[in-house]
């Protein structure tokens, strides 16, 4: 949302129409962009309403999340009663890769729904994290301004394909008022270059990090792209029956620390350069990664694509 600390992802299956979006709150303190709330529509295929909190600090062990010694977490939006959250709430998170990931933990209390009413209604969250090694409490602070309209713009985590626009408007080039996003005509992958070799590729290869162009071809109506964000899914065969894994994390431009998502405009193309690396497994074939993008423009529109990336077996 332009002027905000807050991005959104709209999205849905195409098979199921389950939705899919994604709402990310920066914390107000950290400038690396590596410390967010992200507030998630479903849970891999499942439509569930749930949410993760990702740090750039360290917040439980593997061993802790194994004996289910969890963080005890407390939410307050505004002057609001505080929240805590029971240990039964508090789950651990694994990465894309399978990896356990010690700076993340998710939230599933049916207490989400409060905290979501809190943002909508402009109060400020903030969490406090005691970890369970013990040490000065956490505390992580979250403003509420956009996310109304991001959550209308995701259709407040309801099953539809039928996103809204948010409400915020802004003077287009005519002068008239309202959000109006170039064209998009088609979207593609062209190449992906092997980050260790320069090797150019029509693919992913899994176990070999990669700089994908993805190219947005339009046609301009004067709104200059100032932001994007992309968000992932895996496609894998494991078994014998396939499945999807939905990545926790996300790119964005500009990138302000994490891996770098780069842009450059040809004439009427926008071309994105992603950071993409996918883990080579013995137990697990990966077929695809599902890029979800968002753009968003100095007018204030956004304008949504989704193109998968097939992934090869390694060498």
């Amino acid at each position: 949302m332009p002027g905000t600390s807050v991005t959104y992802s709209a999205s849905s299956d195409p098979i199921t129409d389950v939705n899919t979006s994604v709402i990310f709150l920066n914390e107000v303190n950290d400038l690396t962009d590596q410390t967010y709330l992200a507030i998630r529509c479903s849970d891999r295929d499942a439509p569930e309403l749930w949410a993760t909190l990702n740090t750039k600090n360290a917040l439980l062990t593997e061993m802790d999340a194994e004996a289910r010694n969890m963080p005890a977490v407390t939410m307050r939006t505004g002057t609001d009663s505080p929240m805590v959250l029971r240990n039964s709430d508090v789950i651990s998170v694994l990465d894309g890769n399978d990896n356990f990931k010690e700076t993340t933990i998710g939230f599933r209390s049916t207490g989400l729904r409060t905290i979501v009413n809190g943002l909508n209604a402009g109060k400020r969250l903030v969490i406090r994290v005691n970890r369970p090694s013990g040490g000065q409490a956490l505390t992580y602070t979250f403003n509420a301004q956009g996310f109304s309209q991001a959550w209308n713009a995701v259709n407040a985590c309801t099953s539809s394909t039928s996103y809204r626009t948010p409400s915020t408007s802004a003077p287009t080039a005519s002068g008239a008022t309202g959000l109006v996003a170039p064209k998009f005509t088609r979207w593609y992958f062209t190449t992906c270059q092997d980050a260790s070799t320069g090797t150019q590729r029509t693919g992913l290869v899994a176990g070999r990090a990669h700089l994908c162009d993805l190219v947005i071809e339009t046609i301009p109506n004067g709104a200059r792209p100032v932001s994007a964000v992309f968000s992932y899914e895996l496609e894998y065969r494991e078994g014998g029956r396939s499945g999807k894994l939905i990545l926790d994390t996300a790119d964005r431009w500009p990138s302000s620390g994490g891996p770098v998502t780069r842009f450059r405009q040809n004439g009427s193309q926008l071309i994105f350069t992603l950071p993409l690396n996918v883990r080579a497994r013995p137990d697990r074939v990966y077929t695809s990664i599902n890029v979800t993008g968002t753009v968003f423009f100095d007018n204030g529109s956004n304008k949504k694509v989704y193109e998968p990336l097939p992934v090869k077996p390694a060498y």
